[in-house]
């Protein structure tokens, strides 16, 4: 066995000379063989090696179970890291199974002692059995090709050395060499989910339907795993084309809509990963909802995600953001005389920097930031606010008035947007829609004598694109 799990770890490079190895062990067959082979292995390979364990205090023999762990490492004379962790309780007062719990409070112990050792990388016990009962898990969850591949040999700072060997290779290497491992009670009980495909969804498969079903489900993960592999692939390379990632992550509705659907919904997903860093919660139900609202959503339309993600239609296609906050700025609230802007001067209004500025030549800096108006054609005091009902706008250059909704309309902004484009007026009428355009009320003109020059300093609050 020791030579399977030796080729495994050469074919995935999953040890690198020099490295460092913090070995989460419960105390299990597994874990325990996984020690027991990595420590003989060790020099070999020339990496170092440490041990972790979680007590998460759910049964009366775990405290035992973390004395023989540092027990069984310090015969083996490795560094064990051993913590105690109230699992129920975290579990309980975050709404979460104890299993989902146990899972969560472990890794963060085992990854902050990694840290704490120069960045180690987490070798953990999973084996094949693992992996045929986690594809049989997501099949029933009804996963996708990225379910269906299972475990990974390596993710992220997690490495699995076992993960080609059965659970049967694994007792058999601990009863030759002497190693007497605990047995946790709670992997019998048939009220975890993954206990009964494991004691009874597996065995009646192999019984009644297939002998061979675990080496199906094995073979499945990796005909799945190199399928996704390849579509992940293919959809990173559209990345900086069909999608682009910033503050916002922006997918291009039209260059989305000419792609295979598979595609389609991988590009999706990698959208969603990219702004969250993760697809915890992220259902197949998810994927599609936003592919609609992508090729087929109306304009301005909003689905909140799990994590904290909102997704809004926007013209062009389809935005993601961290938040629903980010959907929009904070309305025009300022702490001085209500909505009025100094000339000249500087006015700041909820974190937008309005700058009036006398000039005699150019201006300045140019762009949808910056305004030029004659000063004298102009009625102050200067106000800055948001629309009103039968608000008209009069485009420099278009020679005539439109209503400023149709203006918005025009310029393909979104209707969830439109409350919170500042609008600059004077006591005539709007002089500047800040982002997008001035009016012709006010315009520069060859007998100007007084030029005026507005700048706002935040123009990710009112340029939508």
């Amino acid at each position: 066995m020791l030579d399977i799990v030796k080729g495994w770890i050469a074919s995935y490079d999953l040890i690198r000379p020099g490295s460092r190895i913090l070995a989460a062990c419960s105390g299990g067959p597994d874990s325990l063989a996984l020690v027991h082979m990595l420590n003989s292995i060790k020099e070999e390979y020339s990496f170092s090696l440490a041990v972790a364990h979680v007590n998460h205090m759910f049964r009366p023999e775990a405290a035992g179970e973390a004395e023989y762990v540092a027990a069984f490492s310090a015969g083996l004379g490795l560094v064990c890291h051993v913590t105690a962790i109230d699992v129920a309780a975290y579990a309980a007062a975050n709404k979460l199974s104890s299993q989902q719990a146990g899972r969560l409070l472990r890794y963060q112990y085992l990854r902050s002692v990694a840290a704490g050792w120069g960045g180690a990388r987490i070798a953990t016990g999973h084996h094949r059995d693992d992996q045929v009962e986690t594809v049989l898990l997501n099949l029933l969850r009804g996963a996708g090709s990225g379910g269906l591949r299972g475990m990974q040999p390596e993710n992220g700072d997690i490495i699995r050395p076992l993960l080609a060997v059965s659970r049967r290779d694994i007792e058999a290497y601990c009863t030759d060499r002497g190693l007497k491992p605990r047995y946790d009670s709670s992997n019998y009980k048939t009220n975890y989910l993954r206990n009964r495909v494991r004691l009874k969804l597996l065995p009646t498969l192999e019984a009644d339907y297939n002998p061979a079903i675990r080496d199906a489900l094995w073979r499945l993960s990796e005909l799945a795993g190199d399928e996704y592999e390849y579509l992940s692939q293919e959809a990173a390379k559209l990345w900086g084309t069909v999608a682009t990632a910033g503050d916002r992550v922006a997918i291009d509705g039209k260059a989305l809509a000419g792609l295979h659907k598979a595609l389609q919904r991988e590009l999706i997903r990698q959208a969603i990963e990219k702004k969250r860093g993760d697809l915890t919660g992220i259902s197949y139900g998810h994927v599609e909802k936003l592919l609609i609202m992508a090729l087929t959503g109306t304009v301005g339309s909003v689905l909140t995600l799990p994590g904290g993600l909102t997704a809004q239609k926007t013209y062009n296609g389809l935005e993601l953001l961290s938040n629903a906050l980010d959907l929009k700025p904070a309305p025009f609230t300022g702490g001085f005389k209500p909505g009025e802007v100094a000339v000249p001067g500087a006015t700041v209004v909820n974190g937008m920097k309005i700058l009036a500025e006398m000039i005699t030549g150019s201006p300045s800096s140019q762009g949808p930031s910056t305004a030029i108006f004659d000063l004298e054609q102009l009625r102050l005091p200067l106000v800055v606010r948001t629309r009103q009902p039968g608000d008209r706008f009069r485009p420099l250059g278009l020679g005539g008035s439109k209503k400023l909704k149709e203006f918005f309309i025009d310029n393909k902004i979104p209707e969830i947007q439109r409350d919170f484009i500042p609008l600059i007026a004077d006591q005539q009428e709007i002089i500047w829609v800040a982002g997008y355009r001035q009016s012709e009320h006010g315009k520069v003109s060859a007998n100007t004598q007084k030029k005026l020059q507005l700048s706002i300093s935040n123009g990710r609050m009112f340029k939508y694109e």
